[in-house]
């Protein structure tokens, strides 16, 4: 009876939590096209903000339609191999390019705020701007084919039809369980460490560079502020909350597919951890970005 409660509590959490941030993302994505429609131009950040924006939208959109679908009598519907499979690798090209972008957005921040001697780093700071396009357009290949691999595991699998069992006649857990929950843990892994660790070299990076800042402050007798270090205070705070939030959506989205079975509380908990920093982090970015405010405040006004 607890677990019926418990689960009739975290189902509605996670609904509102991912329709939030539905809203939330479409908010910048909105706020950004109205910018570009009014400046003939896009920022670099902006671009990077609304692809970002736009796939979280689309990511926790496509959670609650499954879930929801999964308790209505379309379950049949979403059971079907083929429609499984084209879900199942939705799924994973929309996770990896959350991370992909976040990490491009990172990167982004680091190269423009912090200031390195390395011949490497000055040439990123000084090609930055025409590269991001080329970064987002890897990003997305580089989803797309992880995507791809991962369905076609499953597809494998399915024709080894192991132990004669017919996969049509099984249930999603059960054709979880057939396949090998251990590949799919490993091919998550390779394919979430690498956005993850730039993302925490870019991190680091940044903290170096804040760090270089205050020593000089330090030594200084002269008691003139540096220019440069209230920015990047808040930079460091902006990135450090978007750290913790990235290491929840990494470590829970990991740890989901670390095991074979969950019971269905257990998994509700795990997927409100993994979809609530797509919420928080947008959520912050439009408290903190006084464009996004400005001129989504400024489109309500001329509506009403």
């Amino acid at each position: 009876m607890d677990m019926i409660v418990l689960w009739y509590v975290l189902v509605p959490v996670l609904y509102s939590e991912c329709i939030a941030g539905v809203i939330i993302n479409l908010i910048i994505v909105a706020a950004n096209i109205i910018k570009w429609r009014r400046a003939k131009s896009v920022l670099i950040s902006d671009k990077i903000l609304s692809s970002l924006a736009t796939s979280r939208s689309l990511y926790l959109m496509k959670v609650v339609l499954v879930d929801i679908f999964s308790h209505l009598d379309l379950w049949e519907i979403i059971n079907n191999p083929v429609i499984f499979e084209i879900l199942n690798n939705i799924s994973m090209f929309l996770y990896s390019t959350n991370l992909w972008f976040a990490t491009v957005l990172c990167v982004f921040y680091c190269v423009k705020i912090t200031n390195h001697s390395w011949k490497f780093f000055i040439l990123l700071k000084t090609k930055i701007s025409t590269l991001v396009p080329w970064f987002l357009l890897a990003s997305l290949l580089i989803s797309l084919s992880f995507s791809l691999i991962f369905s076609l595991r499953h597809l494998v699998v399915e024709q080894q039809n192991l132990l004669n069992i017919s996969m049509e006649n099984l249930t999603l857990d059960d054709r979880y369980m057939y396949g090998d929950y251990k590949m799919d843990f490993m091919l998550l892994l390779i394919g979430s460490c690498p956005p993850f660790l730039i993302f925490l070299l870019a991190d680091s990076l940044l903290l170096h560079s804040l760090w270089m800042h205050i020593r000089r402050m330090r030594s200084s007798s002269s008691g003139f502020r540096f220019p440069n270090l209230e920015s990047h205070f808040s930079a460091v705070k902006s990135m450090s909350l978007f750290l913790v939030l990235q290491t929840m959506y990494f470590v829970a989205s990991v740890y989901l597919y670390s095991a074979e079975f969950w019971e269905i509380t257990t998994y509700y908990v795990i997927c409100i951890v993994i979809y609530s920093p797509d919420t928080l982090h947008s959520l912050y970015i439009i408290s903190t970005n006084s464009d996004i405010k400005k001129t989504y405040n400024s489109r309500i006004c001329a509506t009403y």
